[in-house]
C-alpha cells in the first residue's frame, strides 16, 4: 500500500494536510507531489494493489485538471480535499469517483480517521 499526496503549494492549509496525512501513515509509505503533471507520470508506473492517493484542488480550475489523470486511477482509493462545497465543484468532484470528499478549511480529522480506516483494512 502506498499513499500518493497531491498538494501544490505552500499554504496553510496544504501543510495542515499533510500533517494530517503522516499522523496516520508511515513516513515510508508517502510519496509527495507538488505538481499535477509529476503524479501523472507516477501513476504511468505500477502502483501496489490498494493504494489511496490523497488529491488537493486548490481551485476549482486545478479539479478540472484532475479529471485528465482519472483514467488513471481506477484500483487507487481517492481522497479528494475541495476548495469550496459549491454545487459546480462537488459534481465536479465525484467524476474523480472519491471515496472521501474534505474541504480546504477542514480540520482535516475525518479525513485523517478515513486513512486510518483504509490503511487498517488494506495493510
Amino acid at each position: 500500500m502506498q499513499l500518493l499526496l497531491y498538494s501544490a503549494g505552500e499554504s496553510e492549509d496544504s501543510k495542515r494536510l499533510e500533517t494530517a496525512v503522516h499522523k496516520v501513515i508511515p513516513e515510508d509509505r508517502i510519496e509527495l507531489f507538488k505538481s499535477l503533471m509529476d503524479l501523472r507520470e507516477r501513476l504511468r508506473t505500477p502502483v501496489e494493489p490498494n493504494s489511496i492517493a490523497v488529491l488537493s484542488a486548490s481551485n476549482r480550475e486545478e479539479l478540472r485538471q484532475m479529471q485528465l489523470i482519472r483514467g488513471l486511477l481506477p484500483e487507487i482509493y481517492v481522497v479528494l480535499v475541495v476548495p469550496d462545497r459549491k454545487r459546480t465543484t462537488i459534481e465536479l468532484a465525484h467524476h474523480l469517483l472519491p471515496r472521501f470528499l474534505s474541504r480546504q478549511s477542514d480540520d482535516f480529522e475525518d479525513l485523517g480517521q478515513v486513512l486510518d480506516k483504509i490503511y487498517r483494512t488494506v495493510h
